[in-house]
């Protein structure tokens, strides 16, 4: 029998992840996506059972919908993704590096360089089909690890047709932190990230205590999570007191939790009146944050942790994939096939 593959969510649209694989009267479950948003519809785990489940990485729009599946489901994924699983959801490690037999599928991972401990899924069927999960080069953190060829490739593509790539990034966002300024981050991912990049150009910055925490999390786990020499320049990093006041002529940058800026340090500060700081969100854009940027009360500089175009096509490239399918974008159909030519594949069901 042929392998039947479906894109059950994540086609066409920014939203959550879920592939459905089904070979030999058995059926594998590559993430489980939840809405970004509590209003955003998301019904695609309904009537669905599959044998297994295998878990990408630890966001919730390829988790978050494991509390909706029954959980007699075999869960596979990576030791610090189980921590967040449901609570007494029962899991199978996946191999950081490695491979592992499911359901008689052999199944290689490797680190995706978008998130601690998030991988990317190689199957060893029909030539190869290649989920990257979500991925990036450009990483100050994670590694990536480079995957076995496959026929199909199944990618992130989350920022569209896009190709400004990190330096230039870091470049523009310089420029705007001429005065004391609140970044709302993610404690696990772009926090440390611009930590050590503030750091790196001597400008005054400090952490909230939940990315403080994460920081001496970070240093507990083993090195091959982290790119060469991390550990070290995490252990080096040295933030302002978080008590420090602004004054008119303060530069200083507030790294904060959380990252859509309606909870934690982040979300207390943008509602003090007697914060004068500038308000800067540097990645996804709920819909609060989205209201005030368009109202001019906070401004917007991208820090990539997605892949940019160049990226997918050099992916494509070193897969020897035939058939490539850009996910979790609204496609651009036309600039799609110019980036990718007769490789690009944009059907929901494929049969290899």
């Amino acid at each position: 029998m042929m392998p039947r593959i479906e894109i059950l969510s994540g086609l066409d649209a920014k939203a959550p992840a879920a592939i459905r694989i089904d070979l030999n009267g058995r059926t594998l479950l590559l993430d489980a996506g939840g809405p970004l948003q509590a209003d955003q519809p998301c019904d695609w785990y309904q009537e669905q059972h599959p044998d297994a489940l295998l878990i990408t990485h630890d966001h919730v729009d390829h988790l978050g919908a494991v509390r909706w599946l029954p959980d007699t489901i075999p869960l596979y994924c990576t030791p610090t993704v189980a921590q967040s699983l449901p609570a007494g959801r029962r899991w199978h490690p996946l191999p950081r590096r490695g491979q592992i037999i499911i359901e008689g599928v052999t199944v290689t991972c490797g680190l995706a360089g978008h998130s601690l401990d998030g991988i990317w899924l190689h199957l060893d069927i029909a030539g190869g089909i290649f989920y990257s999960g979500d991925f990036s080069f450009e990483s100050l953190l994670y590694p990536f690890d480079w995957p076995p060829q496959a026929r199909l490739a199944l990618l992130d593509a989350s920022y569209g047709l896009y190709e400004i790539n990190q330096t230039e990034c870091q470049t523009i966002l310089r420029q705007q932190l001429n005065h004391a300024s609140l970044l709302p981050v993610p404690p696990s991912g772009r926090a440390l990230e611009l930590a050590l990049w503030c750091q790196s150009m001597a400008l005054p910055w400090t952490l909230d205590s939940a990315c403080q925490r994460f920081q001496k999390a970070l240093q507990t786990l083993p090195p091959e999570l982290l790119k060469p020499r991390i550990h070290q320049q995490l252990s080096a990093l040295k933030p302002l007191p978080w008590q420090q006041a602004e004054t008119q002529e303060s530069r200083l940058i507030r790294l904060a939790a959380d990252a859509d800026g309606t909870g934690g340090e982040a979300a207390r500060l943008i509602d003090d009146p007697d914060y004068t700081g500038q308000i800067i969100y540097t990645g996804y854009l709920p819909p609060k944050a989205q209201q005030d940027v368009e109202q001019g009360h906070a401004s917007w500089y991208r820090w990539n942790v997605h892949p940019r175009t160049s990226c997918i096509q050099q992916l494509a490239d070193a897969l020897q994939a035939e058939q490539v399918i850009p996910l979790f974008c609204k496609l651009d159909h036309n600039g799609w096939q110019t980036a990718l030519g007769k490789r690009l594949s944009v059907e929901p069901v494929i049969t290899l």
